[in-house]
Protein backbone atom coordinates (compact mmCIF):
# COMPACT_ATOMS: atom_id res chain seq x y z
CA UNK A 1 0.00 0.00 0.00
CA UNK A 2 0.65 4.07 -0.39
CA UNK A 3 2.08 5.72 2.61
CA UNK A 4 -0.87 8.16 1.50
CA UNK A 5 -3.99 9.10 3.50
CA UNK A 6 -6.98 9.03 1.90
CA UNK A 7 -9.91 11.01 2.73
CA UNK A 8 -13.35 10.28 1.76
CA UNK A 9 -16.04 12.55 1.44
CA UNK A 10 -19.91 11.92 0.98
CA UNK A 11 -20.38 13.11 -2.85
CA UNK A 12 -18.51 9.83 -4.99
CA UNK A 13 -19.31 9.74 -9.00
CA UNK A 14 -21.86 7.39 -9.77
CA UNK A 15 -20.99 4.60 -11.52
CA UNK A 16 -17.27 4.37 -10.50
CA UNK A 17 -16.93 2.42 -7.55
CA UNK A 18 -14.20 0.20 -9.62
CA UNK A 19 -11.71 3.81 -9.47
CA UNK A 20 -12.57 4.21 -5.62
CA UNK A 21 -11.96 0.16 -4.76
CA UNK A 22 -8.74 1.12 -5.90
CA UNK A 23 -8.06 3.96 -4.02
CA UNK A 24 -9.25 2.35 -1.23
CA UNK A 25 -7.34 -0.50 -1.44
CA UNK A 26 -3.85 1.37 -1.87
CA UNK A 27 -4.11 3.49 1.09
CA UNK A 28 -2.50 3.47 4.13
CA UNK A 29 -5.06 5.18 6.14
CA UNK A 30 -8.74 6.11 5.76
CA UNK A 31 -10.76 8.78 6.84
CA UNK A 32 -14.56 8.83 6.00
CA UNK A 33 -17.17 11.48 5.69
CA UNK A 34 -20.32 11.30 7.40
CA UNK A 35 -22.34 8.57 4.69
CA UNK A 36 -18.92 7.38 3.41
CA UNK A 37 -17.78 4.96 6.20
CA UNK A 38 -20.51 2.78 5.34
CA UNK A 39 -19.99 3.26 1.74
CA UNK A 40 -16.06 2.26 1.85
CA UNK A 41 -17.07 -0.59 4.04
CA UNK A 42 -19.28 -1.66 0.99
CA UNK A 43 -16.27 -1.58 -0.89
CA UNK A 44 -13.91 -3.82 0.92
CA UNK A 45 -12.27 -0.94 3.54
CA UNK A 46 -12.94 -0.75 6.49
CA UNK A 47 -12.42 3.28 7.60
CA UNK A 48 -10.02 3.94 10.41
CA UNK A 49 -11.77 7.02 11.48
CA UNK A 50 -15.13 8.43 10.50
CA UNK A 51 -15.87 11.65 11.40
CA UNK A 52 -19.17 14.24 10.83
CA UNK A 53 -22.40 14.60 12.33
CA UNK A 54 -23.95 11.57 10.39
CA UNK A 55 -27.47 13.32 9.54
CA UNK A 56 -27.36 11.88 5.97
CA UNK A 57 -25.87 8.51 7.17
CA UNK A 58 -28.53 5.38 7.37
CA UNK A 59 -29.92 5.48 10.98
CA UNK A 60 -27.39 3.38 13.64
CA UNK A 61 -24.69 4.10 11.66
CA UNK A 62 -21.98 5.22 13.85
CA UNK A 63 -23.37 2.22 16.41
CA UNK A 64 -22.41 -0.27 13.67
CA UNK A 65 -19.01 1.19 12.37
CA UNK A 66 -18.04 1.51 16.31
CA UNK A 67 -19.57 -2.58 16.04
CA UNK A 68 -16.31 -2.86 13.07
CA UNK A 69 -13.46 -1.12 14.81
CA UNK A 70 -13.62 2.44 13.21
CA UNK A 71 -12.48 5.20 15.65
CA UNK A 72 -15.89 7.48 15.22
CA UNK A 73 -15.50 11.29 15.69
CA UNK A 74 -19.48 12.46 15.90
CA UNK A 75 -20.27 16.47 15.82
CA UNK A 76 -23.56 18.22 16.24
CA UNK A 77 -24.89 18.71 13.15
CA UNK A 78 -25.20 23.07 13.84
CA UNK A 79 -21.25 23.32 13.59
CA UNK A 80 -18.72 26.16 11.42
CA UNK A 81 -16.58 23.08 9.79
CA UNK A 82 -17.51 21.23 6.95
CA UNK A 83 -17.07 17.54 7.49
CA UNK A 84 -14.15 17.76 5.05
CA UNK A 85 -12.26 20.27 6.96
CA UNK A 86 -13.43 17.74 10.00
CA UNK A 87 -11.01 14.93 8.53
CA UNK A 88 -8.16 17.24 7.56
CA UNK A 89 -8.48 17.99 11.58
CA UNK A 90 -8.41 14.90 12.17
CA UNK A 91 -5.04 13.84 9.81
CA UNK A 92 -3.36 16.50 11.68
CA UNK A 93 -3.92 15.51 15.11
CA UNK A 94 -2.04 12.56 13.84
CA UNK A 95 0.47 13.99 11.91
CA UNK A 96 -0.78 12.36 8.71
CA UNK A 97 0.70 13.17 5.52
CA UNK A 98 0.73 13.48 2.70
CA UNK A 99 -3.44 13.73 1.82
CA UNK A 100 -5.50 12.20 -1.13
CA UNK A 101 -8.83 13.50 -1.54
CA UNK A 102 -11.91 12.02 -3.12
CA UNK A 103 -15.44 11.63 -3.25
CA UNK A 104 -16.13 15.04 -2.45
CA UNK A 105 -16.83 17.22 -6.00
CA UNK A 106 -20.22 17.18 -6.45
CA UNK A 107 -22.65 18.99 -8.25
CA UNK A 108 -23.36 21.05 -5.71
CA UNK A 109 -21.45 24.60 -6.49
CA UNK A 110 -21.31 25.48 -3.01
CA UNK A 111 -19.87 22.14 -1.93
CA UNK A 112 -17.02 22.04 -4.26
CA UNK A 113 -16.13 25.38 -3.69
CA UNK A 114 -16.25 24.77 -0.02
CA UNK A 115 -14.15 21.62 -0.97
CA UNK A 116 -11.80 23.00 -3.50
CA UNK A 117 -10.74 25.68 -0.19
CA UNK A 118 -10.22 23.01 2.23
CA UNK A 119 -7.60 21.48 -0.70
CA UNK A 120 -6.16 24.78 -0.31
CA UNK A 121 -5.81 25.20 3.75
CA UNK A 122 -4.32 21.65 3.46
CA UNK A 123 -1.61 23.12 1.33
CA UNK A 124 1.23 22.37 3.72
CA UNK A 125 -0.37 18.21 4.09
CA UNK A 126 0.83 18.03 -0.12
CA UNK A 127 -2.56 17.78 -0.59
CA UNK A 128 -3.97 16.10 -3.98
CA UNK A 129 -7.70 15.43 -5.34
CA UNK A 130 -8.22 12.11 -7.34
CA UNK A 131 -11.47 11.44 -8.62
CA UNK A 132 -12.73 9.35 -11.81
CA UNK A 133 -12.29 12.32 -14.35
CA UNK A 134 -9.21 14.18 -13.14
CA UNK A 135 -6.44 14.62 -10.89
CA UNK A 136 -5.22 17.58 -8.55
CA UNK A 137 -2.03 18.46 -7.08
CA UNK A 138 -2.06 22.01 -4.55
CA UNK A 139 1.21 23.60 -4.92
CA UNK A 140 1.88 26.33 -2.77
CA UNK A 141 4.36 28.27 -0.82
CA UNK A 142 2.55 27.13 1.88
CA UNK A 143 3.71 23.33 1.17
CA UNK A 144 5.12 21.84 -2.15
CA UNK A 145 6.18 24.46 -4.92
CA UNK A 146 6.70 22.67 -7.93
CA UNK A 147 5.81 19.44 -9.66
CA UNK A 148 5.83 16.98 -12.17
CA UNK A 149 2.56 16.07 -13.37
CA UNK A 150 2.45 12.46 -14.66
CA UNK A 151 -0.45 13.15 -17.74
CA UNK A 152 -1.15 11.72 -21.27
CA UNK A 153 0.29 13.82 -24.34
CA UNK A 154 -3.32 15.79 -25.82
CA UNK A 155 -4.69 15.75 -21.82
CA UNK A 156 -6.80 18.83 -20.72
CA UNK A 157 -4.30 20.44 -17.73
CA UNK A 158 -5.98 23.46 -15.87
CA UNK A 159 -4.02 25.46 -13.49
CA UNK A 160 -6.30 27.63 -11.24
CA UNK A 161 -4.82 30.04 -8.66
CA UNK A 162 -6.67 29.42 -4.84
CA UNK A 163 -4.80 33.01 -4.38
CA UNK A 164 -3.10 35.08 -6.05
CA UNK A 165 -0.55 33.79 -7.52
CA UNK A 166 3.11 34.81 -9.00
CA UNK A 167 6.35 33.48 -10.64
CA UNK A 168 4.09 30.38 -12.47
CA UNK A 169 6.23 28.14 -14.70
CA UNK A 170 4.44 25.65 -16.97
CA UNK A 171 6.40 23.38 -19.13
CA UNK A 172 5.98 20.76 -21.48
CA UNK A 173 2.24 22.58 -22.18
CA UNK A 174 1.00 23.77 -25.91
CA UNK A 175 0.81 27.07 -23.66
CA UNK A 176 3.64 27.75 -21.78
CA UNK A 177 4.12 30.33 -18.94
CA UNK A 178 7.23 31.59 -17.39
CA UNK A 179 7.51 33.41 -13.88
CA UNK A 180 4.10 34.69 -14.74
CA UNK A 181 1.48 36.27 -12.50
CA UNK A 182 -2.34 34.20 -12.60
CA UNK A 183 -4.89 36.44 -10.14
CA UNK A 184 -7.54 34.73 -7.95
CA UNK A 185 -9.71 32.28 -10.45
CA UNK A 186 -8.39 33.76 -13.23
CA UNK A 187 -9.20 31.93 -16.80
CA UNK A 188 -5.58 32.74 -17.83
CA UNK A 189 -4.63 28.58 -17.07
CA UNK A 190 -7.15 26.90 -17.97
CA UNK A 191 -7.88 24.31 -20.71
CA UNK A 192 -4.05 23.76 -22.07
CA UNK A 193 -2.97 20.83 -23.40
CA UNK A 194 -0.16 18.21 -22.77
CA UNK A 195 2.77 17.84 -25.14
CA UNK A 196 4.06 15.47 -23.15
CA UNK A 197 3.55 13.12 -20.74
CA UNK A 198 4.90 14.54 -17.58
CA UNK A 199 4.31 18.30 -17.46
CA UNK A 200 6.06 20.55 -15.11
CA UNK A 201 4.36 23.50 -13.10
CA UNK A 202 5.92 25.80 -10.51
CA UNK A 203 5.33 28.57 -8.80
CA UNK A 204 6.89 31.76 -6.66
CA UNK A 205 4.26 32.89 -4.32
CA UNK A 206 0.56 32.31 -3.68
CA UNK A 207 -1.23 28.65 -4.42
CA UNK A 208 -2.08 26.80 -7.46
CA UNK A 209 -4.44 23.81 -8.53
CA UNK A 210 -3.00 21.76 -11.14
CA UNK A 211 -6.05 19.62 -13.17
CA UNK A 212 -5.32 17.49 -15.14
CA UNK A 213 -7.93 15.24 -17.20
CA UNK A 214 -7.86 11.56 -17.10
CA UNK A 215 -8.84 9.17 -20.01
CA UNK A 216 -12.51 7.61 -20.11
CA UNK A 217 -11.42 4.45 -19.12
CA UNK A 218 -9.04 5.07 -15.79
Amino acid sequence: MSQEVLIVGSAPLPGANDFYERLLADASFVIACDAAAEWCISLGRVPDIAVGDFDSAAAGAPERLLAAGVDVRRFSAEKDESDLDLAIAAARSLSLAPIVLTAAYSERLDHTLAALGTASAAADLAARIEEPTFSATVLSTRGIRSAVIDTTPGATVSVMALEASSGVTLAGMRYPLENASVPLLSSLGISNVALESRVRVSLAEGTLLVIASRSADV
